[in-house]
């Protein structure tokens, strides 16, 4: 009696432990809780193989359900004003906005890895979004290195709806040797701790991380905004971007803007001309670059309404695909 006693005690103690995972389609989807509130955003929290994960929920006013975004910061430095000003321009615009703290950054627990954890990660919140209010439907904005966490999350998902990617790194070997060329030689060495070595030392390890390798995989529209005075990311990356996509048999409309958001008509310098030829826009559901010759690394209100046109579109019923 005793035996049945203590079992049924066990029995009744494991099924009183929290679900820390659920899945779809095989899909690692996590279980999602509201730990704080503040005037603008409630934080929830959610665990992957014992990692505490953290991200900041932005609700559009007047709605229970609405299509989601997840918004991807860059950077090392976890999410700041800047990424919060964002987020809370996505939800004034009617989304449910997840912004994460990537590991090691903000809340977050775990190591920086150069975002090959955060992609998996990243894809799982989108897929949980349903919990706190989201309609189902998702899409990723990625600033920086977020945009190439973003397009290795979307690989193979036929569910997200598109992704813009915001001033994005291309070619991570590059960037890196741009930093030793400017001195930064610590910095680089930083990258290769985080990365699992350096190029020589463990090239599988870049090829991994590899965004002009991801993007073969991903089915969804990508919207691409590459500035054209960019110190930190070539244009020749975003140009490799495209011939990729089109390589794919991808359409890839390419738009020039001026800082304010109109047409472009003035010249471009000799290592922007790749961007050519601009074809005006097209249909959102295709690729598109978008290109704006004169900004430097940095987001305005032109390059955040060329982001908000895309989600329309994608948002839209019977959009997707």
């Amino acid at each position: 009696m005793r035996r049945w006693v203590l079992l049924g005690a066990c029995w009744l103690l494991i099924a009183c432990q929290p679900r820390q995972t659920g899945s779809e389609n095989g899909v690692w989807v996590p279980n999602l809780r509201v730990v704080g509130r503040t005037q603008d955003y409630e934080t929830v929290r959610y665990e992957r193989d014992g990692v505490p994960l953290y991200a900041e929920i932005y609700r559009p006013k007047g709605k229970s359900r609405a299509p989601a975004v997840v918004l991807l910061p860059g950077g090392f430095v976890g999410v700041n004003a800047n990424h919060r000003a964002a987020a809370r321009r996505l939800a004034q615009a009617g989304y449910l906005v997840a912004l994460p703290h990537m590991r090691g950054q903000g809340k977050s627990g775990g190591f920086i890895d150069f975002g090959l954890e955060d992609a998996v990660d990243v894809r799982g919140l989108a897929k949980s979004l349903p919990q706190v209010g989201g309609d189902g439907r998702y899409a990723y904005i990625g600033v920086s290195l977020g945009g190439a966490i973003a397009i290795n999350a979307a690989r193979n998902d036929p569910h997200v709806r598109g992704i813009v990617c915001v001033m994005t790194p291309m070619d991570f070997r590059e960037q890196r040797q741009m930093l030793v060329n400017y001195g930064r030689t610590e910095r680089a060495k930083r990258w290769d701790a985080w990365v699992g070595g350096s190029p020589d030392e463990c090239p599988e390890c870049w090829d991994a991380r590899d965004p002009l390798k991801h993007v073969l995989e991903v089915r969804a529209p990508i919207m691409f905004i590459q500035a054209g005075e960019d110190v930190l990311i070539p244009v020749s990356q975003a140009c490799r971007w495209r011939e990729t996509r089109r390589a794919m048999g991808r359409t890839v409309y390419t738009v020039a803007l001026t800082n304010d958001g109109k047409p472009w008509r003035g010249r471009l310098k000799e290592r922007q001309r790749c961007a050519l030829p601009f074809t005006g826009w097209g249909d959102l559901r295709e690729d598109h670059l978008v290109f704006f010759p004169s900004l430097p690394h940095r987001t305005n209100d032109a390059v955040w309404d060329v982001a908000l046109k895309a989600l329309a579109r994608w948002f839209e019923e019977g959009a997707h695909g």
